[in-house]
């Protein structure tokens, strides 16, 4: 059980990271990346109501803590041990969390089938300095793609969230460790998603 201490360390450093992204966000002009809370606001908007949500990389565990205060049920994945164990200790009194230890190429499929007829998906479990996981690649998001691909078909509706749309290559000379911005693209038509952009976010919806 976490101490009143420990507890307490979590709320200042999470408001410490709510006010470095706010000032950061300012530097850059509100140029992306945007903060959480803009995040969030997109995903309420664009998520499938009354339908549960599978999340990849924790880190903290705040926008699990957000999803779940509005909807069935979170389960989120989380690669590095460091935030899993802050994140899993934060969540834990939660009942409709289920947090998991381990990378998407492990626990995505088995999350994904486990689910059923309606599902959003936020796909965010990236490498992105601060001591997150780095993995044996930047990103998962080929494999995820593939597996909601695979299986698309046990769902009548899907709203896949792909955060950092901005870091898909544009430009094949510049590297990135994200495959390329056309890639969304050619999936997204392969498979019926109808897509947008808004706020950094890749947003793909599927209906069958």
């Amino acid at each position: 059980m976490s101490t009143p201490k420990f507890r307490n360390y979590h709320r200042a450093l999470i408001a410490f990271q709510r006010i470095r992204e706010i000032i950061q966000f300012f530097i850059r002009n509100f140029d992306a990346p945007y903060p959480t809370f803009i995040k969030r606001k997109t995903l309420v908007a664009h998520s499938i109501l009354e339908a549960s949500w599978i999340e990849t990389g924790t880190y903290m565990g705040s926008t699990s803590q957000f999803l779940a205060k509005r909807y069935p049920k979170v389960t989120t994945i989380e690669p590095s041990e460091y935030f899993f164990k802050f994140s899993e200790s934060r969540l834990k009194r939660n009942k409709r969390v289920v947090t998991l230890f381990g990378s998407s190429e492990v626990h995505f499929e088995n999350v994904l089938i486990g689910n059923h007829d309606e599902v959003n998906i936020w796909l965010d479990g990236h490498f992105s300095d601060g001591g997150t996981f780095l993995g044996e690649n930047v990103s998962p998001i080929i494999h995820e793609l593939e597996m909601i691909a695979q299986h698309k078909s046990k769902f009548r509706l899907i709203t896949v969230f792909i955060d950092d749309v901005r870091l898909f290559q544009r430009d094949p000379l510049h590297a990135t460790g994200y495959p390329p911005f056309v890639f969304l693209l050619d999936w997204s038509q392969a498979n019926g998603f109808v897509w947008e952009i808004q706020n950094d976010i890749f947003i793909a919806k599927y209906a069958r």
